[in-house]
């Protein structure tokens, strides 16, 4: 039982004389959680077993299939820092559609799922916005084959895929990239698919098939740590990182992909034409709004990168700044030119400046 002392120490309960002092919050839940069968008994037992309770209470709602089971949430099976949950019953092409939705900046955010495969059930994420500028994100859990969500992610020409974030667990590195690589590609292959993951070529190729503007690598295999100096081209991990990198875009052929690190953020831009812009200006009161994500409108230059700018044009990126009248004042992300990812300084009117190429971890 050892371990479960350990795992009380790492998770921090709260002092307190007994588990049973511990008030109960009568709040709505803080933390909601979205996952197959059985992840409501897995959290459950998680905390009941390591003595565990919260401040704030959670909940936890599964996307079912018509073969699964649902799992109780019975006053009497109930954790007490936990809510009862919904089960959401799969359409009958397999998908859960408008499982949660909330508000951002242009209006409503929809949430759908579907299965891909995996060794275990296995759930990917579309996010989307119904309305202009009709962003949309798909984010994929482990996987070796994500196909089977592609109807449910429906890419087009006027609701394309914004950004895919797709795991990248393995690969073949070359020795010479890593004189310490010992594994053929076979080997590595091999493995890969008895694992029921992804290689960079896959998640490549995926992005390919679904049109993916921007494509995010995650659940990098802990035997490729990130980069000791995300600047030196000399440091091996620097190197094998950018072959990863390197061999998902091959496979993509729309850009460059990147690999995620802790506290990383990606900006999508919102392309809207002139009349879209003015439909967000007229929903706004008093005349003064303050806009993120705009994009192009007109004639404008093209950049990403942070920059500064204002006058009478908002350059393709993401905008933090106020329009008053005519113009824009104040702050500018995308305002900068310069190479895919730059970081430069934008020109107040029509978005051009200066930028450097940035790589990982930049």
């Amino acid at each position: 039982m050892g371990i479960i002392t350990f795992l009380r120490h790492v998770l921090h309960p709260p002092l307190i004389a007994s588990s049973g002092d511990l008030p109960a919050s009568d709040g709505p839940p803080q933390i909601e959680l979205y996952g197959p069968a059985g992840l409501r008994t897995f959290v459950r037992s998680i905390f009941t077993m390591t003595l565990t309770h919260t401040g704030e209470r959670y909940v936890v709602h599964e996307l079912l299939t018509s073969s699964d089971t649902p799992t109780s949430c019975d006053p009497a099976v109930l954790h007490p820092s936990e809510c009862p949950g919904q089960n959401f019953l799969c359409d009958d092409n397999g998908f859960w559609k408008g499982v949660t939705s909330g508000t951002g900046y242009y209006g409503e955010v929809v949430v759908d799922a579907g299965p891909i495969l995996h060794r275990d059930p296995c759930i990917g994420y579309v996010l989307h916005e119904p309305n202009p500028p009709h962003r949309k994100l798909v984010i994929l859990g482990d996987t070796y084959d994500a196909s089977p969500i592609i109807p449910l992610i429906q890419p087009s020409a006027t609701m394309p895929v914004s950004l895919l974030i797709h795991e990248a667990t393995d690969t073949y590195i070359s020795r010479q990239i890593d004189p310490s690589a010992r594994r053929t590609k076979d080997e590595v292959d091999s493995k890969v698919a008895a694992r029921g993951h992804s290689t960079p070529v896959m998640a490549g190729t995926f992005a390919k098939k679904i049109g993916a503007q921007q494509v995010v690598l995650n659940h990098i295999g802990s035997r490729f740590p990130a980069p000791k100096q995300f600047k030196n081209p000399h440091d091996t991990r620097f190197a094998v990182i950018a072959e990863i990198e390197r061999q998902a875009s091959e496979a993509w052929g729309g850009g460059e992909a990147v690999v995620a690190y802790d506290f990383m953020r990606v900006s999508i831009a919102a392309d809207l034409n002139e009349e879209e812009f003015s439909d967000v200006a007229m929903e706004l009161e008093d005349g003064v709004i303050s806009l993120e994500g705009v994009g192009e409108v007109g004639e404008m230059a093209r950049g990403r990168g942070r920059g500064r700018g204002g006058g009478g044009r908002t350059p393709r990126g993401m905008s933090r700044g106020r329009w008053r009248g005519p113009q824009w004042r104040g702050r500018t992300r995308g305002g900068g030119g310069g190479d895919r990812g730059g970081f430069g300084r934008g020109d107040g009117n029509n978005g051009l400046g200066r930028g450097k190429k940035r790589r990982f971890g930049e």
